[in-house]
């Protein structure tokens, strides 16, 4: 038990500051018990079956791109199959990531997403299905994910904005692909991509009024 000189407290756990004068805690020797419970050996054990299994993925991608090098017939499936297992094993490794929030690995996850259907239509010939469909469509869920994050967890909807100007960018970019003609697949889906990242982000500007303008100059130093 560890115990404080200048405060004259006993303090039951590992800590080896006092939290009340900031003085160094002396010991005398004899062991506690741990109040807290340890998962730290759980979290161990399940980032290395993580690791293994990422290796074991590797070494299968390995051997599936020597299959599709020695059995080529026009489509370089293998990429297919890459990207994949890429994107499971960003998955698996940021499930178990204790010091990201998951606000971090939801856009973590969006942007692995984004590489996995550009990495399929480029395997695939380029079609261009990617831009024209899939990315805005990944946008359009994040902004679903994102406003069921804020109803959840609305007393700090605000830490929520920095993604929406994630999508209003992805958006906007968008938009200027499909203006620029880079994008042939019709309007509908750029300007109801764009209109819900704008209404979102502008409704939480207009609503949030000062929690939203505090969240801004807290993040962008403004």
């Amino acid at each position: 038990m560890n115990s404080c000189k200048r405060c004259g407290l006993a303090i039951n756990d590992e800590t080896s500051i006092c939290l009340f004068c900031g003085m160094v805690l002396s010991g005398d020797g004899s062991g506690t018990e741990n109040i807290y419970p340890d998962i730290r050996n759980k979290t161990r054990m399940l980032k290395r079956l993580i690791n293994i299994a990422s290796y074991f993925a590797i070494v299968l991608e390995i051997f599936l791109v020597v299959i599709n090098y020695y059995n080529y017939y026009g489509i370089k499936w293998s990429i297919i199959t890459g990207g994949a297992i890429f994107y499971i094993i960003l998955t698996l490794q940021y499930s178990v990531n204790k010091r990201d929030g998951h606000i971090k690995k939801i856009f973590v996850q969006m942007l692995g997403a984004m590489l996995l259907v550009v990495v399929i239509d480029s395997a695939l010939g380029f079609s261009g299905w990617s831009f024209n469909i899939g990315i805005p469509l990944i946008i359009l869920l994040l902004d679903v994910i994102i406003l069921i994050c804020m109803v959840i967890n609305f007393e700090n909807w605000q830490s929520y904005l920095l993604m929406q100007i994630f999508t209003l960018v992805m958006s906007i970019i968008h938009m200027v692909f499909y203006m620029t003609g880079i994008i042939k697949n019709g309007p509908l889906l750029p300007w109801v991509t764009f209109g819900v990242s704008a209404v979102i982000f502008t409704s939480c500007l207009v609503i949030g009024d000062k929690k939203a303008k505090s969240e801004l100059k807290r993040r962008f130093y403004i």
